[in-house]
C-alpha cells in the first residue's frame, strides 16, 4: 500500500508530467480542502439542527400531552363546577320556595289571629256572663257553650234562656262572611239510655240538630251549617270528676278553617297546577 507521502509524489509527478503547474494545482487542492471542510461543517451543522428539532418535536409533543391533561382536567373542573352551579340553583329555588311557605304561612296565622280577636271583641259581653267561651282546639277556633244553658238534662229541646244565648251567637256569626260552621254535640261518658236517646250518641247528635236547625231560621244561611255529635268521645276535662264532666257536656260551634288559612294545603293544589 502506498504511503499518503508516496501518494502525494506521485500526484505530484503526475500533475508536472500533465503540464499543470504546480501552484495551480496547490491552490485546487487547498479549494478542495477547503470545501471539504466547508462540507463536513454543513453536515455537522445540519446534524445539529436535526437534533434541535427533534428535542423541540419532543419536547412539544410533551407540552401537548401536558396541555391536553390541563385540557381534560379544566373539563372535569368546568363540569364539577357547573354541577355544583346547578345544585345551588336548586338549593336557593328550594330555599325560596321556603321562604314564600313561611311568609304565607305567616299571612295566615294573622288572619286567623285577626278573626280570633274580632270573634273575641264581638263576645265579650257573653263572654263575661260566662254564657260562652272562645278557644282555639286543634288548629280550629271554636265558641263553646254549656248544656247548662242550652238545654235540661237528658233531653234536646232548648230552653228559653239557651235560645235567647243561642239567637245572640246566631247573629254575629252570620256576619263572619264566606265562613262555614259545624255545630257539635258532646256529651260526659255516664251512660244513658232512654226511650227517645239509646245513648251519649244519639243525645249529642240530636242536640246539635236542634242548634242548626235554630240557627238557620234565626238568619243563618243554611248551606253553611252542618251537625255532628260525638257523645262522650272528644272530652275537654276528667270525665272521674264533676268539673271535668260539666266541662264535657257542651256544644262547640266550630269555625270551619279556609284553604287559604292552610298553607301546605294551598301549596300542594298550586304545585298541582
Amino acid at each position: 500500500m502506498r504511503t499518503r507521502r508516496g501518494m502525494a509524489v506521485a500526484l505530484a509527478t503526475l500533475t508536472i508530467g500533465c503540464g499543470i503547474p504546480e501552484e495551480q494545482h496547490q491552490k485546487t487542492l487547498d479549494e478542495v480542502k477547503a470545501l471539504k471542510a466547508e462540507m463536513a461543517s454543513e453536515q455537522q451543522s445540519c446534524a445539529q439542527d436535526k437534533r434541535l428539532l427533534e428535542e423541540k418535536n419532543s419536547a412539544m409533543g410533551d407540552e401537548n400531552l401536558a396541555l391536553k391533561a390541563k385540557l381534560t382536567s379544566m373539563g372535569q373542573d368546568v363540569s364539577k363546577l357547573q354541577t355544583q352551579a346547578g345544585q345551588m340553583v336548586a338549593n336557593l329555588s328550594e330555599k325560596e320556595q321556603m321562604i314564600a311557605d313561611l311568609m304565607k304561612a305567616q299571612e295566615a296565622a294573622r288572619k286567623r289571629a285577626a278573626v280570633y280577636q274580632n270573634l273575641v271583641n264581638k263576645f265579650q259581653k257573653m263572654i263575661s256572663s260566662g254564657k260562652l267561651k272562645v278557644s282555639v282546639r286543634k288548629g280550629r277556633m271554636i265558641v263553646q257553650m254549656s248544656d247548662k244553658i242550652l238545654f235540661d238534662p237528658g233531653k234536646a229541646k232548648l230552653k228559653k234562656e239557651g235560645s235567647e244565648a243561642l239567637l245572640e251567637v246566631t247573629v254575629v256569626l252570620a256576619g263572619i262572611a264566606e265562613r262555614q260552621f259545624q255545630v257539635a254535640g258532646h256529651t260526659d261518658n255516664i251512660p244513658i239510655k232512654t226511650r227517645r236517646f239509646k245513648s251519649n250518641w244519639e243525645l249529642s247528635t240530636a242536640r246539635a240538630v236542634n242548634v242548626v236547625k235554630f240557627m238557620a231560621k234565626n238568619g243563618m244561611d243554611p248551606s253553611r251549617l252542618s251537625a255532628a255529635g260525638y257523645g262522650p268521645f272528644d272530652p275537654v276535662g276528667d270525665n272521674s270528676k264533676d268539673e271535668g264532666r260539666q266541662l264535657n257536656r257542651r256544644i262547640e260551634i266550630t269555625l270551619m278553617p279556609q284553604l287559604d288559612e292552610m298553607p301546605g294545603i294551598a301549596t300542594s293544589k298550586s304545585a298541582a297546577r
